[in-house]
């Protein structure tokens, strides 16, 4: 198949450019998208058969839940299936921005998105055309960085086309992501929470935050 690429103004994102990004959504179709850390693979995270396109596009093993942004915090909120005190402060305090927090998931999230582990990790991004995508499209998008795993990072249109072009059905390029790093992922399911990487946020700063909840 051949990928449509895009280009997408980072800080003022045409609406009519995000429509179409929308459009293949809804179809079931893969959109590479520029976040504040990386490039995403997105998908309707609600839509088992496009998790499970993006999965055999990543070359990922299907026993490792993804992530999923979202465009709020209630949004975030309404994807658990318990969200504590301390993990709405966390939620509060770091989003948007390059925080991953992996919650138990609700009964709603497709088995194939958690790998059957029943969490979820949860991010709510920064970049101006995430933020415009998960609006406009009005639902939970999942994502995992545009890359094959263990591949290298996707900071720029030109990385994912290299990577995945082809395979996927659209391009959004609005140039080179600020941070270029992975988000920080921390694991709320237990107590005390845990963290699975580090990434665009330090760990220091989360155990702050948490010590202060």
């Amino acid at each position: 198949m051949k990928t449509r690429a895009i280009s997408v103004d980072p800080k003022r994102p045409q609406p009519e450019v995000i429509q179409q990004g929308c459009e293949v959504l809804r179809n079931g179709g893969l959109v590479a998208f520029p976040t504040d850390t990386l490039y995403a693979l997105g998908a309707n995270a609600l839509d088992p058969t496009a998790i499970e396109r993006a999965l055999t596009v990543k070359g990922r093993h299907h026993g490792k839940p993804l992530s999923v942004l979202v465009p709020s915090v209630e949004a975030g909120a309404a994807l658990a299936l318990l969200v504590p005190d301390g993990v709405h402060n966390l939620m509060l305090a770091f989003w948007p921005g390059a925080l991953t927090i992996v919650v138990k998931a609700s009964p709603r999230i497709p088995p194939v998105l958690t790998a059957s582990t029943g969490t979820i990790g949860l991010r709510m991004p920064a970049g101006p055309v995430a933020q415009a995508l998960l609006a406009a499209f009005g639902g939970p998008i999942i994502g995992t960085s545009a890359n094959k795993a263990g591949g290298a990072d996707p900071a720029d249109a030109k990385t994912v086309q290299k990577a995945i072009g082809g395979q996927i059905d659209l391009i959004l390029d609005g140039g080179r992501v600020m941070l270029g790093v992975p988000s920080t992922v921390i694991d709320c399911t237990t107590a005390p929470a845990r963290m699975l990487r580090e990434g665009g946020i330090p760990w220091s700063k989360i155990q702050e935050k948490i010590a202060l909840a």
